[in-house]
């Protein structure tokens, strides 16, 4: 089985939990609506943003032309937050290397990342039969 990105459903990040918010956006007029859905996300847990990171570039770009992605990363490295929102995980890993740049960061600091359009599986963090008894698998 290939590394997957941990992502952490509310339940698993209690309220209080910094967060980083990174979006990477084609134009600066598109953060009000990018970004609702992720701060929606966030008080709904309780989550707190501890800081706001865009980058105004294509997606698809390399993470190397993203500096607020770089910026947004080290936050959590340096403990200012907990884990990453993003309106889609897309923004934050679009390509092979970057996933495994992600994996690689996750298993480095213990963070998690989170999206309110987007779920990933969880079973390698959580446990399976843990799962199974909360009915998200069969």
């Amino acid at each position: 089985m290939s590394a997957l990105v941990i992502e952490a459903p509310p339940a698993e990040a209690p309220a209080g939990t910094k967060i980083a918010v990174y979006a990477c956006l084609p134009s600066s007029e598109f953060r009000d609506s990018a970004l609702r859905g992720v701060f929606g996300l966030a008080s709904r847990s309780g989550w707190v943003p501890a800081g706001t990171f865009i980058d105004i570039a294509e997606f698809a770009s390399p993470a190397t032309d993203r500096l607020e992605r770089t910026k947004a990363l080290e936050l959590v490295a340096r403990g200012g937050a907990s884990g990453i929102v993003v309106p889609v995980y897309a923004m934050l890993f679009f390509h092979p290397g970057e996933h495994a740049e992600i994996v690689a960061w996750q298993q480095e600091t213990g963070a998690w990342v989170s999206s309110p359009w987007n779920t990933a599986v969880v079973a390698e963090r959580l446990g399976v039969a843990r799962l199974r008894q909360a009915g998200a698998v069969s």
